[in-house]
């Protein structure tokens, strides 16, 4: 498991985003937790694959937004460079 590290804009959008979405620390849990255990789940945007984006997507039904992440792969750490909350574009969450 990598240690997980925050650029400061990364604390700005985080913090600006639970002004507008109820849901906001939840959908950043399930972001850091599944790349802290599977650090190459992101789709890779260099040819190495250290530099990697990746979405979770929210559901407006719960108030959750969507969210999605840059983020470099070290040895050590994964250090996510920026993120972008933007209003869920499905109505609900799951996949029924």
């Amino acid at each position: 498991m990598l240690t997980i590290v925050e650029e400061p804009r990364v604390s700005v959008a985080i913090d600006d985003a639970k002004r507008r979405w109820r849901r906001t620390q939840d959908a950043w849990e399930t972001i850091t937790w599944t790349l802290a255990h599977h650090p190459e789940a992101g789709m890779p945007l260099t040819e190495s694959g250290a530099t990697r984006s990746f979405t979770i997507d929210g559901a407006r039904s719960i108030d959750m937004p969507t969210v999605t992440v840059l983020y470099t792969i070290s040895r050590l750490e994964l250090t996510i460079q920026d993120a972008k909350f933007e209003g869920a574009k499905f109505a609900q969450a799951g996949r029924a």
